[in-house]
């Protein structure tokens, strides 16, 4: 019943067999597989960053002779 109902175009209609769908995977499958690499380095620069801005704005402590 359900092949009655729909219409199937002729030809390939799929999205697999579309011309540049093998380069659009390999495009994909590289990028993430670029941002896994880099992404520890990216959190340890967010850290570092976070840290010493956090630094930066604290205020000074005196560890000398009390007042």
């Amino acid at each position: 019943m359900t092949e009655e109902i729909t219409r199937r175009p002729n030809g390939a209609y799929l999205i697999e067999s579309a011309p540049k769908y093998r380069k659009y995977q390999a495009a994909k499958n590289r990028a993430a597989f670029i941002a896994r690499l880099t992404a520890p380095m990216g959190a340890f620069m967010d850290g570092y960053q976070s840290e010493l801005d956090r630094m930066l704005d604290a205020s000074a402590v005196y560890l000398g002779p009390g007042k």
